[in-house]
C-alpha cells in the first residue's frame, strides 16, 4: 500500500511541477531540498514527509487533498507560475522583483511607442 501511495503521490507532484513549468531544481530551491529529494519523491522512492506536502501544496496552489487525489487539469497561468515562483522569496525581494517587471513593463510600452 505505502509503495502504491509514494508512486501515485510521486506521479502527482511531477504532474503540478510540470504544469507550473517548473525544473526539478526549481522545486528543490523552493522546498529548500536537493534535486535528488525531488527526483526520489516524483519516482515514488521516497514519501515526502507531512509538512513537505504541505509545502508542496501551498507552492502548487492547491490543497494536501488535490495534490494527493488529483493532476492538474491544464496548464497554469502565467501569473500562476510567477507567484510559484515568488513564493519561497522574502516579502522584499518578491516586492523587488514585481518593480522589476513593472519597470521592465513600462520601458517596452514605452519603446513600442516610440516606434510607432
Amino acid at each position: 500500500m505505502r509503495y502504491e501511495l509514494a508512486l501515485s503521490l510521486g506521479k502527482n507532484i511531477a504532474s503540478w511541477r510540470n504544469a507550473l513549468g517548473m525544473t526539478q531544481e526549481q522545486l528543490a530551491s523552493n522546498l529548500d531540498v536537493d534535486q535528488v529529494t525531488i527526483s526520489r519523491f516524483e519516482r515514488g522512492t521516497t514519501l515526502p514527509s507531512l509538512p513537505t506536502l504541505n509545502r508542496l501544496a501551498f507552492i502548487f496552489g492547491v490543497t494536501m487533498a488535490q495534490l494527493l487525489n488529483e493532476q492538474p487539469a491544464g496548464k497554469f497561468s502565467k501569473a500562476d507560475k510567477i507567484a510559484a515562483f515568488l513564493e519561497p522569496l522574502s516579502e522584499e525581494e518578491q516586492q523587488f522583483a514585481l518593480d522589476l517587471v513593472e519597470r521592465f513593463c513600462g520601458f517596452l510600452a514605452e519603446s513600442k511607442h516610440k516606434a510607432q
